[in-house]
């Protein structure tokens, strides 16, 4: 199996001094603000596209937190914001009680991290003033201000940032906000968003129900439409990766399969089923591999990873990742010859996809929705074919690799472009 060369990336430089730049240096763009949730697969989709604009190494990453903990762990449906402001009441409400009271102890809210016993985050807040003032202050030295927005909790802050401050920023919410997109200067989003306009799944819904069921219109000019999710896999950390891991990897007998298992989402539900299923299908294909790695989420359920080690943990071919640092994920990526992946992770196949080595997804037929319409999307364009255990693991084939990453970033600078603003590193 012949290894695929990536290109080298293209070069971000124009060669022209910014100082001769039309509009002078105000007008360039050096630096950029990253609204995280505090989950890795969101921050991973804003800071992927700050790395694909060529600012990985001029980013401030700030997040968006919400009271944990007890009781709060039941309120993530409320909007961040009432939330806080129910915190707050709670906060009072629970003090006032132990200085009337004086309980021994109280069980109500259960302390995440030894401080407030409404388990407070100590993260540093995402402020919305903080920010709107350096984009105005700094606006002057150090040109204009790219932000950058993952997921629901940082809607209203991205939103606020973009209406105070519209002259200095450019707002990127990535994934559907769910809310007037107006509100940003870019939408960027996986086209399985929009499947509920379909045909298809018009079906399937009742009249009356769909006038709550988002999105409700087609895609304006500045919603960008990518096939899967954000990420910062490319050539460069793809190489990076294959020299770091090189001693670990280099010697394995050939070829190097890859198997990365998620977990069960709402629309993908599965369990020790699907890890049967697969160890089945892992084991009949073993002939044709030259060694097998597996690497679990931290969020597999324990059923599953039952099946896994029981089936596959003392066969001589295969190694189960226990989860221990350093992760090899980025060294599978870069040494592994084709990935088994289950069709749970949008971001676990997209990520895989970007390599162009081939790809095989297990459980595709236990997702619905628009997850469903995402594996359908790939089987077109020939991205990804089923596991069934009669692969031939040493075949080699390959497609143009999803680079939704790099397209969605050369979208922002012709939206920059149009403002009269351009990207320098």
């Amino acid at each position: 199996m012949r290894p695929i060369l990536l290109p080298d990336p293209p070069s971000l430089s124009t060669g022209v001094p910014e100082i001769f730049e039309q509009g002078g240096s105000q007008n360039i763009v050096r630096r950029a603000v990253v609204i995280g949730n505090g989950f890795p697969g969101s921050e991973n989709q804003s800071i992927g596209l700050a790395r694909a604009l060529g600012l990985a190494e001029n980013h401030l990453l700030y997040r968006v937190t919400r009271p944990k903990g007890g009781i709060h762990e039941w309120l993530h449906w409320l909007p961040v914001g009432f939330h806080k402001k129910l915190e707050f009441l709670l906060r009072h409400l629970y003090l006032y009680s132990r200085l009337m009271l004086r309980p021994k102890q109280s069980k109500y809210i259960a302390s995440e991290n030894g401080g407030s016993k409404l388990g407070l985050s100590s993260v540093l807040e995402a402020d919305v003033k903080e920010i709107v003032t350096m984009a105005r202050e700094t606006y002057e030295k150090d040109g204009p201000l790219v932000v950058i927005a993952c997921g629901r909790d940082t809607v209203s802050v991205a939103s606020s940032i973009r209406r105070l401050a519209s002259e200095n920023v450019f707002v990127v919410q990535i994934q559907h906000p769910r809310s007037h997109l107006n509100r940003f200067d870019m939408v960027i989003t996986p086209r399985h968003d929009y499947y509920p306009l379909t045909p298809e799944a018009q079906e399937h819904v009742p009249r009356f129900l769909r006038r709550w069921i988002t999105p409700r219109e087609p895609p304006q000019d500045h919603v960008v439409l990518t096939t899967g999710a954000l990420h910062q896999i490319d050539y460069a950390s793809l190489r990076k990766s294959a020299s770091a891991w090189h001693d670990e990897f280099a010697s394995l007998p050939k070829p190097l399969v890859v198997v990365n298992i998620g977990w069960p989402r709402r629309n993908c539900r599965y369990g020790a089923d699907l890890a049967k299923q697969l160890t089945d299908a892992l084991l009949s294909v073993l002939d044709s591999c030259g060694s097998v790695r597996i690497a679990l989420s931290y969020k597999t359920p324990e059923k599953v990873s039952r099946v896994i080690f029981k089936e596959l943990g003392d066969n001589p071919k295969v190694y189960i990742w226990n989860g221990q640092e350093p992760n090899p994920y980025m060294g599978h990526l870069a040494w592994g010859d084709a990935f088994v992946v289950t069709a749970d992770s949008v971001s676990l196949i997209s990520e895989a996809c970007s390599t162009g080595k081939p790809v095989y997804v297990i459980g595709a037929d236990h997702c619905k929705w628009k997850i469903a319409d995402f594996h359908k999307s790939l089987r077109e364009r020939g991205v990804v074919r089923p596991f069934t255990g009669f692969e031939d693991m040493s075949e080699s084939w390959s497609y143009p690799p999803l680079s939704d990453t790099a397209e969605a970033a050369m979208r922002v600078r012709t939206a920059l472009a149009a403002r009269g603003w351009s990207v320098r590193s």
